[in-house]
């Protein structure tokens, strides 16, 4: 008890509130789930056969490189202008898959779910009550990760379709839950 006060008032003196030495629930929980999805979304592209990458089903969808890239754009997006309050400096041309291997696609991808993992680790969970508009909806910045993470595991079920129109087994995600 006696240590306790002691070390509470040592960080009182360093200007360093108890809550900001505590780890936040909710943000260690999603980072440890973010990476999990991200092993399945490269599991996941892995087993599309690179030739395979740019054909389209149907008309109207995206094919298997298109789906990538949009997740790829949408991490940027997301992550840095709505949740992070900043400037994603988003070029979208460089999600454009035209012209890329599918290992360029997959590393790109990759880095989008490193770089938004990097902000979230550091990001202040005092603010995730904060508000944020998107088109006409207002969203806490801890729904716009729940967004985020929602988006991710949409177009990650369109490519596993993709794959099963190739008649290719999808990994199965039990191992990365």
């Amino acid at each position: 008890m006696k240590l306790s006060l002691i070390y509470l008032i040592f960080l009182m003196f360093l200007g360093i509130s108890p809550s900001m030495s505590q780890e936040d629930s909710f943000l260690r929980d999603f980072l440890i789930r973010w990476e999990q999805s991200r092993n399945y979304f490269i599991e996941v592209a892995n087993a599309m056969p690179e030739e395979i990458y740019f054909q389209t089903p149907y008309p109207e969808g995206m094919n298997f490189a298109e789906q990538m890239m949009h997740v790829g754009a949408i991490i940027d997006w997301h992550a840095f202008s709505k949740f992070g309050g900043s400037n994603s400096g988003i070029r979208w041309e460089d999600f454009q898959p035209e012209g890329k291997s599918k290992k360029q696609l997959i590393q790109l991808v990759s880095h989008e779910f490193e770089r938004a993992a990097i902000l979230i680790g550091e990001f202040d969970p005092e603010k995730l009550d904060e508000t944020v508009s998107y088109a006409s909806f207002i969203r806490t910045k801890r729904q716009f990760l729940l967004l985020l993470a929602d988006h991710v595991s949409h177009h990650r079920a369109q490519m596993i379709v993709l794959l099963r129109l190739q008649n290719i087994e999808p990994p199965n995600y039990i191992n990365y839950q």
